[in-house]
């Protein structure tokens, strides 16, 4: 009598109703067994997936088999699938029981693996589920992609937030009890008074439950302002994307507490020098001749100190410091918006701005829109609890009609807050309101920070003038509107027309020059 050993086998991700139970394969093997004669010496269940033979109930069974080589004739299973969905391993394996002179097959796919042509259909049973296992696992990316996408965190909830589900039974994130820890941490980071370690035991005493890894981790997770940080994948870059979920802090404190945390990280094989307050301008400065960066120091003449910015070489050009500081200064007088041409530009910036919110002001049929859909997904869910449609209409449907919902929704959220907008902007202009008397005012780190905000690409000088070629075009065009300011005393459309065309294209998100200085 010929000696059978069975493997039965089902994932976690199938169903018992598909005829893939354990209870359901195991009865065809035995009825099998039972009609040609063969004797049953044990039975391998097990619930496993099968993308490796690293399962616990197949290693026993290869284990069983090895020690009654001698007597065991065959390992018998359903299908190929539940033998294994990985080719490369499925031949290993079968090589190692033809060493054992034990076969293996499926009864509802039985090969003889003696004739050669039977290895062709081997091949494409072991490569279909193989191929259905990478498509699931594309489908399974592609959904967690398209999730994170619309907003949606995906995985386990990080510290502050509990994992629940929306009106539309989707995962999201809702704040929970420790979610004031979170806003203090970060408050208390924000200060720039404390290090990491002591924020921790502030918190740890109040009831927060953290280690120090997770606890840095938390301060650098931009979830927490709402925010959803997706990992490039194949041609897509990593991106951030607005959270569906409520934040639990401003996106402003969460970038006051990544300053903190970079200007203590340590930089190895970096110099640090202090910035000698005589010289604000050196690393900005360039030679006019050769173009390299100007060093500065102060050497003794016969009565008194002379400092100069100078080249090193080739040139060997200096320029003495007082001159450098009456030409820069000479052109920060030039940038700061006198009184009419400041309110002529907070007028562009109000007329232009209404034009935009015009083109996206939403109308009464929108909402219209949007309250219809909530109600036929609602009518969609009684239909199919009163079994009126099945399962798979009503997932089709559902998705469908989740898709517009979130499409109108995402028109809501593109709305401009124009009192926000124009309240941004009059802070950036009041910023170059005498802006050479806020330069001579501050100290060195603020002079530093202001000259970087206006020359991004450093300072070039011609003529014992700065070159403003490279200088923000906006800040070029301030300049020749306050010199025709000069000589104009009443202004004409023409003129607001040019500066309306200058305006418009550098657009109305914060990232513009009224920002940044």
């Amino acid at each position: 009598m010929t000696n059978v050993v069975l493997y039965v086998r089902v994932s976690t991700d199938e169903q018992a109703g598909k005829g893939y139970s354990l209870r359901d394969q195991e009865q065809k093997l035995l009825n099998y067994c039972s009609q040609n004669n063969l004797n049953v010496m044990a039975i391998y269940r097990e619930d496993y997936s099968a993308k490796t033979f690293k399962r616990p109930e197949f290693k026993k069974l290869l284990e069983f088999c090895k020690k009654n080589k001698k007597i065991v004739n065959q390992v018998v299973f359903i299908k190929w699938d539940r033998f294994s969905r990985n080719t490369a391993e499925s031949y290993q394996m079968i090589a190692t029981f033809n060493s054992l002179v034990i076969r293996v097959n499926a009864i509802e796919q039985p090969l003889d693996l003696t004739i050669p042509e039977q290895g062709l259909m081997l091949a494409v049973y072991l490569s279909i589920p193989e191929v259905e296992n990478h498509r699931r696992s594309l489908n399974v990316i592609a959904g967690m992609r398209r999730a994170l996408k619309e907003g949606r965190y995906m995985g386990s909830s990080p510290i502050g937030y509990s994992n629940e589900r929306d009106s539309f039974k989707k995962p999201i994130l809702v704040p929970n009890k420790d979610a004031v820890f979170i806003q203090e941490a970060y408050e208390l980071m924000g200060t720039g008074l404390y290090n990491q370690k002591e924020v921790l035991y502030k918190l740890k005493a109040k009831g927060l439950k953290s280690s120090r890894t997770p606890f840095a981790a938390l301060l650098r997770n931009p979830v927490y302002y709402g925010a959803i940080f997706i990992k490039a994948y194949k041609d897509e870059k990593e991106c951030y994307v607005n959270g569906l979920h409520e934040p639990i802090i401003t996106k402003s404190l969460f970038d006051k507490v990544q300053d903190v945390l970079n200007n203590r990280r340590k930089k190895h094989h970096t110099n640090h020098k202090k910035l000698n307050e005589n010289f604000p301008l050196k690393g900005f400065l360039l030679c006019p001749v050769c173009n390299n960066p100007l060093t500065a120091s102060t050497s003794k003449g016969r009565s008194k100190y002379y400092s100069y910015y100078h080249c090193i070489s080739p040139c060997n050009g200096r320029y003495q410091l007082d001159d450098v500081n009456i030409w820069l200064n000479d052109y920060l007088k030039s940038i700061t918006l006198k009184g009419q041409v400041k309110i002529l530009f907070e007028e562009i910036v109000k007329e232009q701005l209404a034009k935009q919110t015009e083109s996206k002001q939403l109308g009464p049929k929108h909402f219209e829109q949007v309250d219809k859909i909530e109600q036929k997904i609602e009518r969609l869910q009684d239909m199919f609890v009163d079994g009126e449609i099945d399962k798979n209409d009503y997932q089709i449907t559902k998705t469908r009609y989740e898709n517009i919902y979130l499409e109108l929704k995402d028109k809501e959220n593109d709305t401009i807050d124009k009192k926000d907008v124009i309240q941004l902007y009059q802070k950036g202009l009041n910023k170059l309101d005498v802006i050479e008397k806020q330069y001579t005012e501050a100290d060195i780190e603020g002079k530093r920070m202001l000259i970087g905000s206006i020359f991004p690409n450093k300072i070039h000088f011609e003529n014992k003038k700065v070159r403003t070629a490279d200088v923000n075009p906006i800040l070029n065009k301030i300049t020749s509107v306050n010199r025709a300011y000069g000589g104009v005393k009443k202004w004409d459309k023409s003129k607001k027309l040019e500066l309306s065309h200058c305006v418009t294209p550098a657009g109305f998100e914060p990232a513009t020059i009224r920002a940044e200085i």
